[in-house]
């Protein structure tokens, strides 16, 4: 692709049009101090229009040399016969090649190939380039990443939210999401703890029909996330507990009854271990013993503590 260089005024740019953009979000700000100190060394590409000339790729190095009060700046200038898909390409080419995506470009980069392309296109030829394997599957998630609300795009972008909860919100309504998005920044939650709570969340409105945003908005959690003697990741715990008991009250009692049973059971050495989630009537039992005699001297009190699980 041959381009001629024009030193065009900023404000024949059509900055209105995003036809091509391919950054989330605006890189403008980042490049401020660079373009004050040294200009721009690598030329913005555009196409020429009727109305002026379309950015192709370069808007955040366009939009910091207009907010620096440019008046003027080179730029690499495209024939307006030169169709939509060469100048996505083009965009695409000059960022994966420079500084890669994050999540959220990568869900916009196939949204904008999907102008012009079939899905199998976009699948094939796309996604690998995008560090993707080719499978729907990843498809679909990153079609869904585009719907989500602007506070969720901030947050992936930021890696604060965990992309596969991210997809699973969007089953959820509106408020619920802003409730649960609001607890992740409250509490800083791990991608794990975001996990666990979110199934918790889900369980409760399947099983009980009660919303996410429901079931935060209890007394006993609102108390919790106001309780200044507690940090975030105490909060979260809390929380969880409290979801979980609520929902699965007789599989809490036999877990605390559990713990309670392995803190005297450490004593002998002994720890038991049940089936996951309870759901098999068999156990683990796991000593430390040196010789029969120690296992003879310690047996008694072992099977008293035992005896409590009936």
């Amino acid at each position: 692709m041959k381009f001629t260089h024009h030193n065009l005024s900023l404000k024949e740019i059509i900055f209105d049009d995003h036809t091509f953009c391919l950054s989330y979000p605006c890189r403008a700000m980042n490049l401020i101090s660079s373009i004050d100190l040294v200009g721009i060394i690598n030329p913005p590409v555009v196409r020429e229009k009727a109305e002026g000339y379309q950015i192709v790729c370069g808007r955040g190095r366009l939009e910091a040399a207009r907010k620096l009060g440019h008046q003027k700046t080179i730029c690499k200038v495209l024939p307006s016969w030169v169709d939509d898909l060469s100048c996505l390409a083009i965009a695409f080419e000059e960022n994966i090649t420079t500084r890669g995506f994050n999540l959220m470009e990568k869900a916009l980069v196939v949204e904008k190939f999907l102008n012009y392309l079939p899905d199998e296109e976009v699948i094939r030829q796309i996604l690998p380039r995008l560090g993707f394997s080719p499978h729907y599957h990843h498809f679909e998630t990153l079609q869904k990443i585009n719907f989500l609300e602007e506070e969720a795009k901030r947050l992936l972008v930021t890696e604060k939210l965990n992309p596969q909860i991210a997809v699973k919100l969007l089953d959820w309504e509106e408020k619920s999401r802003q409730k649960f998005l609001e607890l992740i920044q409250k509490l800083q939650l791990s991608f794990s703890r975001q996990r666990e709570i979110f199934e918790l969340l889900e369980d409760w409105r399947r099983k009980k029909e009660i919303s996410p945003d429901e079931a935060l908005k209890s007394k006993e959690i609102e108390k919790i996330l106001v309780d200044e003697r507690l940090n975030p990741p105490q909060k979260a715990e809390k929380i969880h507990q409290i979801l979980r008991e609520k929902l699965y009250p007789t599989l809490e009692e036999r877990r605390k009854r559990l713990e309670t049973i392995n803190q005297k059971l450490s004593l002998q050495g002994v720890r038991l271990r049940p089936s996951p989630s309870f759901e098999k009537n068999h156990w683990h039992l796991e000593l430390v013993f040196r010789d029969i005699k120690e296992l003879e001297k310690k047996w008694p009190e072992i099977l008293a503590q035992l005896s409590c699980l009936e």
